[in-house]
């Protein structure tokens, strides 16, 4: 069977599920398995589950508009209390660890093409999923068509590699620092801090909850999104626009500070944003087209992955980084910036969702040319 049982274009069908989706991911929290496994994991393997049942598709209309529209809305939620004089000092940490990270998809990339046969295009499939792990699905689109790869089958292969990689690999980076081997060995002050901290804002915030807050806090994430994607468009660089959207709400939260933490549900209605994004990616992971078309370019991605996470742990015990920021470097390297951003928010690293975004548009910026660069290398 081909087909879905709620088809692509029945927009209310889509919405029904991925919000029921979302919304169990936010009722598991409270669970004792969400405690385990967090409501994130839990609603990537709904939407998993849906479409491999075939019961959703793997594409729409609304997958691309839940890309395109609510993970914008959700980073300036998610940042109008960030603030600088907290997440500066941080930041050169982050940029080690997020070198450390595309140095280390680069090494996997490298070795996953010794190690697997990929056939007569496989400089090109290496350099191109290479992209997509510094940069994203951007990248990846870029970087396949300068490299001239025009099989159809191929790309489909890739594509689909790639998103269940990703899926993934996602799954590992939240589940990681649960483990008590991984607390043990990398010790972490952001996550022991972050709990406490949050549970303190997040009791305060529902007793002081009010609608009008929630409008406020959306109509100013829109103005944020309309003001950063317009001044991309005039730079000429329109794939770039959340990163003046995040300009946009960082200089809200940093120049009206008193003001913008008077808003109360602004973060989470942000995060509730970025779980109805979760359920869509995991709607995205074909794992049946994987299977049939693309075994040996999972393996390659798999290789690639486990080189790349290496370099990131591996770099964190030697450099003493902590473990959260070297996730989330992990994360917006390999998955792009609202997937880190995403996973920084749900675990409650609230001063790591700036920086989340801000490496991950800077994969953007770089890894075409990395991306090239391997393919002609390993060519």
């Amino acid at each position: 069977m081909t087909g879905s049982l709620i088809s692509a274009d029945n927009s209310f069908g889509l919405v029904a599920a991925f919000l029921c989706a979302a919304a169990f991911g936010v009722w598991s929290e409270g669970t004792r398995l969400g405690k385990v496994l967090s409501g994130v994991i839990l609603t990537i393997g709904a939407g998993a589950l849906l479409s491999n049942l075939r019961i959703l598709p793997f594409a729409s209309t609304f997958h691309d508009l839940v890309w395109s529209y609510a993970v914008p809305l959700a980073i300036p939620l998610l940042l109008f209390k960030a603030d600088l004089r907290r997440i500066i000092p941080e930041t050169g940490r982050l940029l080690f660890a997020f070198a450390l990270a595309s140095v280390g998809t680069i090494a996997g990339a490298i070795a996953g093409f010794h190690l697997i046969d990929l056939g007569a295009d496989g400089p090109k499939i290496a350099g191109t999923i290479g992209a997509s792990w510094i940069g994203g699905s951007v990248n990846f689109a870029a970087v396949s068509q300068m490299l001239e790869l025009k099989d159809g089958a191929v790309l489909g292969a890739m594509a689909a590699s790639d998103n269940v990689g990703g899926t993934l690999f996602l799954t590992l980076l939240v589940l990681l620092p649960g483990s008590a081997l991984i607390r043990r060995l990398f010790p972490s002050r952001v996550i022991d801090e972050a709990p406490v901290e949050d549970d303190a804002i997040e009791a305060q915030e529902r007793n002081h909850f009010h609608i009008a807050d929630l409008a406020t806090a959306l109509a100013l994430s829109a103005l944020c999104c309309f003001v950063g994607y317009v001044v991309a468009g005039l730079a000429g660089i329109p794939q770039f626009g959340v990163l003046f959207v995040t300009i946009a709400a960082l200089a809200l939260a940093n120049f009206f500070p008193r003001r913008m933490h008077r808003l109360n549900g602004d973060f989470d209605l942000g995060m509730y944003f970025m779980y109805i994004f979760f359920a869509v990616v995991g709607a995205g992971a074909d794992v049946l087209l994987m299977v049939q078309t693309a075994l040996p370019i999972f393996a390659f991605t798999g290789v690639m992955a486990a080189v790349h996470l290496a370099f990131v742990l591996g770099g964190a015990k030697l450099f003493r980084i902590d473990l959260a920021e070297a996730l989330i470097a992990s994360n917006a390297c390999a998955l792009g910036p609202a997937t880190a951003a995403a996973q920084a928010a749900s675990q409650r690293w609230r001063t790591l969702v700036t920086p989340a975004v801000m490496f991950g548009v800077l994969g953007y910026a770089i890894a075409n040319f990395i991306g090239v660069a391997l393919a002609q290398f390993l060519g």
